[in-house]
C-alpha cells in the first residue's frame, strides 16, 4: 500500500479543486430547453416562446399603441387559462431621490382562486419595453413565463393557495405600475408572497438574486428547482445599487418574496439587438423552472403566518443552503475563536516563530496585485478596441474570452507574488496572515452585511480545523502544515467561484477588478499548496496560466470585434434652445465612432447645466457641437401667478406638447427658490430637491410620461422671493435630418436606453414665473 505523503496529499487536494471548480461551473449552466411536446406539468421553453414572439413583435413602451396590443393579447390568454381579468388604468406619481415620475398606466391583473386559500402566491412581470427594442428578454420572455408557469399550474387541477398575476405597466418609466398596485392595497403583506421576474441581458442562469423580509418561509420553495442559483450576497449588493425592479415596490411595502432574473449578454440590453432572435432558450427555461417550482411550493403550503426570520443563503454543488441569520454572527464568533485557536496552537507547536503580520500585508498586497492585473488588461482591451468604452452596461457581445483571459492572468499575478513572499515569509505565517483578513471580514460583514458573511467563515472554519490536525498529527513537517492549510481552499472555491461567476456580467468586464479581487481571495488559499508540491510546480503552473490568459486574451480581441450582429454603441441626441434659436448635436459617448463624430465634433463641452435632460447627457463625455438650421418645435406654456408678489405664491402653467411628442420634463433652478409642491393629472410631486447629483442648479423635476395631446394643467406651489427659473421640454423619438449625417451603418446601433440620452430630439426653452 503506497504511503500516505504530503506531496501525494497535495496532489489529491488539488485535484479536488479542479474537479469543484468543474462541478460548481455545470451547476451554474442555465437548462436544457424543453420542448412544446414536454410533459403538460412541466415548464416548456419552446411553448413560452409563441407568447414571446407576441408580445416582443415590435416595440411597446407605456402609452404606446404596441403596449395595447401587448395589453390586449395578456387579457385574452389570462381569460384562457381561467382567471378572472381586469385592467386597471391610473395616473400615478412616483416620488423620491432622482427626478419624479408621472404617467398614465395600465396594469392587468388576474385571480385563480384556491381551494382552501392561507395565503396568495403573486406572479409580477411588467409588460413594457423601452422604446428603443422589442424588448424580447426585457420583458417578453418573462411575461411569456409567467403565462407558461400558470398553465402548469392549472394542471394540477385547483391550487391550494389563490394564486395571482399582475402584469405591470410603466416598469421601465419609474415603476409606475407596481406602485399603484401597492398603494392601491390590492395585496396583504402579511400571507402573499412575490415572485417577480425580470432580464438585465439575453442569456445566463436564472438567478435568485434577491428575497423580501421575513425570507426563512420562503427560500424552502425553491429546493424542488433544478439547479437553483441564489447568494445573499446579491441582496446586499443589491440594497446598494441605485437599480430597481418592481419587486422594490412591494419589498418597500413589507411584502416577502423572491426576484428572479438573468443578467448575461447585456451588451443588446435596452437596445434593437433585445429581439427574439437573440433571447437564450436556456435562459428562458431556468428561470421558468425555477419559478415554477416556487409557486407549486408556495401555491400548497400554509402561508397564513409569513413572520418567520431572515435566512442567509448560498448555493452550494447545485443545492441551495439557508440557515436563521441569527446564527451568521455565532459562526463567524466561532471562526474568530477558532482562528485565534489555531495561531495560539501553531506558536506552542513551535511551527510559528512569527511573519503573520508581514503575512497580513502580503495578503493586501495579493488583492493590489489582481486589481491592477485587471485594470491594466482592461485599458489593454479599450486601447485596441476604444468603443467598448461606450458600452454602458459595461459588457462585450463575447465576454466569455475575457473573463476566462482575466481570471488566468489573475490567478499567475497572485501565485506569483505569493512565490516571491515564500523567499522572505514562511508559508504558515503567509497563510495565517491572511486568514487574519478572513477572520476580521467573517465579523465584520456578520454584523453589516449577514448575507455576504458566509463566503469568510466556512473557509476559515474548515481551514482552521484541518490545519490543527495537521499540527496534531504532523508534527513540526511544514509540508503537512501547507497540506492542512490548503484544505480552506475546497470550500472556497465552490461559495467564490459563484459569486465571481455571476459578479462578471452583472458589473460587466470594464469592473473586472472586483471579481479578480475575489479570486484572488481563493487563489491566496490556495497558494499553501506550493510548499507541498515539486519546487518547480508553483512556477509551472502560474506560467501555464499566464500563457493561457494570453492566448485567450489574443482569442477574445479577434472573436469579440463589432460586426452588423454585434453593434458597437454610440448615442446622439439632437437639444434644441427655443429662447436663443440654437441647436446642439451631443453624444454621452467616451470615444465616438467615425459617423457620430460628423455632427458632434472632437471637442467635449458641458451641456446639463444650461439644458437638463432626462435622462442625463453624461457631463464627464459630452461631445457637442452647435447646429444650423430651423430646429423643432418646444411644448408651448402659458403662465398665471397667484399671490405674484408674495414669498409664497401659486404658479400655475398650461402646456400643450409639440405633435409626436413622446415625454415632457419640467425643472427648476431651486438655487433661490423651493418648489414646495407640484399638482398635475390629479397627483402630485414633492417639493424641495429631488436632483441632488444633477449637473447646473436644475435641482428639481419631473417627467411626465404619455403626454395628453390637448396639454396638461401643472400647479406649482413656489417659495422664494422673485420668479423662479423654470425650464420645460418636449422630447420625440429620432433624430432631425441633417446633411453631415447620413443613415447610420449596419455596424452602429444606439447605445443601452435609459442610462444616456440616445436618439431623441429634445426641444426645451425657459419660463420664469
Amino acid at each position: 500500500m503506497a504511503r500516505i505523503t504530503p506531496g501525494r496529499t497535495a496532489v489529491l487536494v488539488t485535484l479536488l479543486v479542479i474537479a469543484f471548480t468543474g462541478w460548481s461551473l455545470y451547476t451554474l449552466q442555465p437548462l436544457a430547453p424543453a420542448s412544446a411536446s414536454a410533459p403538460a406539468r412541466e415548464f416548456s421553453a419552446a411553448r413560452a416562446m409563441k407568447d414571446t414572439e407576441v408580445v416582443a413583435r415590435t416595440a411597446h413602451p407605456t402609452g404606446s399603441a404596441g403596449a395595447a396590443e401587448v395589453r390586449g393579447h395578456l387579457e385574452r390568454r389570462l381569460a384562457s387559462l381561467g382567471g378572472t381579468v381586469s385592467v386597471e388604468t391610473a395616473t400615478v406619481a412616483v416620488n423620491g431621490e432622482g427626478t419624479a415620475k408621472v404617467g398614465e398606466v395600465s396594469n392587468v391583473f388576474a385571480r385563480f382562486p384556491g381551494s382552501g386559500p392561507t395565503g396568495t402566491v403573486l406572479l409580477v412581470a411588467h409588460y413594457d419595453s423601452v422604446p428603443a427594442g422589442p424588448g424580447a428578454a426585457d420583458n417578453g420572455v418573462n411575461v411569456a413565463a409567467v403565462l407558461e408557469v400558470v398553465r402548469a399550474l392549472r394542471e394540477d387541477g385547483p391550487t391550494r393557495n389563490t394564486v395571482e398575476v399582475l402584469f405591470t405597466d410603466g416598469e421601465e418609466a419609474g415603476l409606475l405600475g407596481a406602485h399603484d398596485f401597492v398603494a392601491k392595497k390590492v395585496a396583504d403583506p402579511a400571507n402573499t408572497v412575490v415572485l417577480n421576474l425580470e432580464a438585465r441581458g439575453v442569456s445566463g442562469p436564472s438567478i435568485m438574486f434577491e428575497s423580501g423580509r421575513r425570507n426563512s418561509g420562503v427560500l424552502p420553495a425553491l429546493d424542488g428547482a433544478e439547479r437553483p442559483v441564489a447568494t445573499s450576497l446579491a441582496d446586499e449588493i443589491y440594497r446598494l445599487m441605485s437599480n430597481h425592479t418592481d419587486f422594490s415596490e412591494f419589498k418597500e411595502a413589507g411584502f416577502t418574496g423572491l426576484n428572479f432574473a438573468f443578467v448575461d449578454g447585456s451588451a443588446r440590453y435596452h437596445t434593437t439587438g433585445d429581439a427574439v432572435a437573440n433571447v437564450d432558450r436556456a435562459s428562458l427555461q431556468h428561470q421558468g423552472d425555477s419559478v415554477l417550482a416556487a409557486a407549486r411550493a408556495l401555491s400548497g403550503e400554509a402561508l397564513g403566518s409569513l413572520d418567520g426570520g431572515d435566512d442567509t443563503y448560498f448555493t452550494f454543488l447545485g443545492f441551495l443552503v439557508h440557515y436563521a441569520q441569527f446564527l451568521v454572527l455565532v459562526l463567524a464568533g466561532l471562526a474568530v475563536l477558532a482562528y485565534a485557536a489555531t495561531v495560539w496552537y501553531a506558536r506552542r507547536t513551535g511551527a510559528l516563530s512569527g511573519g503573520s503580520v508581514k503575512g497580513a500585508l502580503g495578503f493586501f498586497g495579493a488583492l493590489a496585485v489582481s486589481w491592477f492585473t485587471a485594470f491594466c488588461l482592461w485599458s489593454l482591451a479599450v486601447l485596441i478596441r476604444p468603443q467598448y468604452e461606450n458600452l454602458l452596461m459595461g459588457d462585450t457581445y463575447r465576454p466569455e474570452w475575457y473573463r476566462a483571459a482575466f481570471l488566468a492572468f489573475g490567478f499567475a499575478a497572485v501565485l506569483g507574488w505569493y512565490q516571491l513572499l515564500r523567499r522572505r515569509i514562511p508559508v504558515l505565517a503567509l497563510t495565517l496572515g491572511a486568514w487574519g483578513w478572513f477572520a476580521f471580514l467573517a465579523l465584520l460583514t456578520a454584523v453589516l452585511a449577514p448575507g455576504a458573511a458566509y463566503l469568510f467563515t466556512w473557509p476559515l472554519l474548515i481551514g482552521c480545523a484541518a490545519l490543527a490536525a495537521a499540527l496534531r498529527w504532523g508534527g513540526r513537517d511544514s509540508a503537512w502544515h501547507a497540506v492542512g492549510a490548503s484544505a480552506a481552499a475546497l470550500p472556497a472555491v465552490l461559495l467564490f467561484l459563484p459569486v465571481i461567476t455571476l459578479i462578471f456580467p452583472t458589473l460587466g468586464i470594464s469592473a473586472a477588478p472586483v471579481p479578480l479581487v475575489l479570486c484572488a481571495f481563493v487563489t491566496v488559499l490556495l497558494a499553501p499548496l506550493a510548499a507541498a508540491l515539486p519546487r518547480r510546480a508553483p512556477g509551472l503552473t502560474a506560467l501555464v496560466a499566464a500563457t493561457a490568459g494570453a492566448a485567450l486574451l489574443l482569442t477574445g480581441m479577434k472573436a469579440d470585434g463589432f460586426a452588423p450582429d454585434r453593434p458597437a454603441h454610440t448615442s446622439l441626441a439632437y437639444l434644441w434652445d427655443a429662447d436663443r434659436s440654437q441647436g446642439t448635436w451631443a453624444t454621452s459617448d467616451a470615444t465616438p465612432p467615425a459617423w457620430t463624430r460628423k455632427v458632434t465634433g472632437p471637442e467635449r463641452g458641458p451641456v446639463a447645466d444650461r439644458f437638463p435632460t432626462f435622462p442625463p447627457v453624461m457631463p464627464y463625455a459630452a461631445h457637442t457641437a452647435a447646429a444650423a438650421g430651423p430646429g423643432p418645435a418646444a411644448p408651448a406654456a402659458t403662465v398665471s401667478t397667484e399671490n405674484a408678489s408674495a414669498a409664497e405664491r401659486t404658479v400655475r402653467l398650461k402646456v400643450t406638447p409639440a405633435p409626436g411628442t413622446s415625454y415632457i420634463t419640467l425643472m427648476a433652478d431651486v438655487t433661490r427658490h423651493t418648489v414646495e409642491e407640484a399638482s398635475l393629472l390629479g397627483v402630485t410631486v414633492d417639493g424641495g430637491v429631488n436632483r441632488p447629483f444633477a449637473e447646473g442648479p436644475w435641482k428639481w423635476g419631473f417627467v411626465l410620461w404619455s403626454v395628453p395631446e390637448d396639454g396638461v394643467e401643472i400647479t406649482l406651489k413656489v417659495s422664494g422671493e422673485g420668479e423662479v427659473p423654470l425650464w420645460l421640454t418636449g422630447y420625440t423619438a429620432g433624430l432631425p435630418q441633417s446633411p453631415a449625417l447620413p443613415p447610420m451603418p449596419a455596424h452602429l446601433t444606439w447605445s443601452t436606453h435609459g442610462d444616456a440620452l440616445t436618439n431623441v430630439t429634445a426641444a426645451g426653452r425657459g419660463i420664469r414665473a
